[in-house]
């Protein structure tokens, strides 16, 4: 296996790396997500043990995912089970939130950023255990060298010419809508003909 950048193999400095940059999205940016849980339910307590990519090595805070297009957040909740929505998938919900402000972002997908942190696109999709730490720590470090930043986004491994992912730190700067996915047919037929997926409840007619 060829070495990997510098960045994974040092920790990260404790000032924002020269060069490294934040953007704003405006008001109106839409996320989707599929989850069990209602967002007014959702807990921002973080792990004890980071989990996910960019969940924080500190436990400070919570990190939660969604991805820009509908069919992304499908793509990424369902790849582990060969893009099955199974039965007891029924009551999940289907979750919209929709920016009620600017939001602050690093965006992980520029070269620009990339080459500031001294790694490459394996930030976004790689699975290497050097990578996962360096992620889990980037949280933390990106939180501290802009306090107010809203999520990290970075490239979706299923969807990465027409989706990307969010990992966002709070909702207080978002609305939301939500569907249990068994009142959403209509996304579950599209899913079933556009997208090779299997629900396995009866959604009406294809």
């Amino acid at each position: 296996m060829p070495d990997l950048p510098a960045g994974y193999r040092r920790p990260l400095p404790a000032q924002r790396p020269s060069g490294l940059q934040s953007r704003r999205v405006r008001a109106g940016t839409e996320l989707w997500r599929v989850e069990a849980t209602h967002p007014s339910e959702w807990t921002w307590k973080g792990f004890a043990d980071p989990r996910y990519r960019f969940d924080p090595v500190s436990g400070g805070f919570r990190t939660r995912y969604a991805a820009t297009r509908l069919v992304g957040a499908f793509r990424e909740r369902y790849r582990a089970t060969g893009s099955v929505v199974p039965t007891d998938h029924a009551g999940q919900r289907l979750i919209r939130l929709v920016s009620t402000r600017s939001l602050r972002l690093l965006d992980l997908r520029t070269e620009r950023n990339l080459d500031a942190l001294h790694v490459d696109d394996q930030i976004s999709t790689g699975q290497h255990e050097a990578v996962w730490n360096t992620c889990q720590h980037l949280a933390d470090a990106a939180r501290r060298w802009w306090p107010d930043l809203d999520a990290i986004v970075y490239r979706s491994r299923t969807t990465p010419s027409t989706s990307a992912n969010y990992a966002f730190f709070g909702i207080d700067g978002f609305m939301h809508d939500w569907w249990p996915l068994a009142e959403r047919s209509d996304v579950l037929i599209d899913l079933v003909l556009r997208e090779g997926f299997t629900v396995d409840w009866d959604i009406g007619p294809r």
